[in-house]
């Protein structure tokens, strides 16, 4: 393969692996001919642009801007990020609680405890009030609103009732709307 800088006017050559007699492509019986139809092959159209689900009732969802309104005032809560690991160390809420929701899927007795350690503490800091709102966040609001399912599903954790909520757009409507340094990716 040949790479041409053309800001800095070098060329380069590039040795690439050779060919391996059982790649589907370029191997010796390849099953790849053809190019592929990719919204036959994925089952969904050729868009850059996430749907946007709708999976909870108004009620159950909040926006980014009362959500900055509920921090300003410092209301108790517990946020609990949702995103996976890797999307985490790009940027993440400092004051988040971090269970990927694969994790509240499999319904991970680690993971919960530790969700539920933090809530009891967070109660404890408000004089044990007797509901406390558990936001949900990730990147777009769309696992997030699956995690508030799970979690509307769950029996109740020892210290008392919790009401989940999602936030609407995730933390791509928190950097747009609200903290317009908040990495976007």
């Amino acid at each position: 393969m040949l790479l041409f800088d053309a800001l800095e006017g070098r060329f380069r050559d590039i040795k690439l692996r050779p060919k391996r007699a059982d790649c589907a492509v370029c191997g010796d019986d390849p099953s790849v001919t053809c190019l592929q139809d990719y919204e036959a092959f994925c089952g969904s159209s050729a868009t850059d642009k996430c749907r946007t689900l709708q999976l909870l009732p108004g009620a159950d969802r909040i926006s980014v801007e009362q959500y900055k309104a509920l921090l300003d005032e410092r209301v108790p809560h517990v946020l609990l990020d949702v995103r996976p690991q890797v999307e985490v160390d790009i940027c993440r809420l400092g004051h988040a609680v971090h269970i990927p929701l694969s994790r509240l899927e499999d319904r991970d007795e680690e993971s919960l405890q530790r969700l539920e350690k933090r809530i009891c503490e967070e109660k404890q800091r408000t004089s044990n009030q007797t509901s406390l709102p558990v936001y949900v966040v990730c990147k777009l609001g769309n696992d997030s609103q699956k995690a508030v399912k799970i979690l509307q599903e769950l029996p109740a954790i020892e210290c008392g009732s919790v009401v989940a909520k999602d936030i609407k757009g995730g933390l791509m409507a928190w950097a747009t709307k609200i903290d317009p340094t908040f990495p976007q990716y």
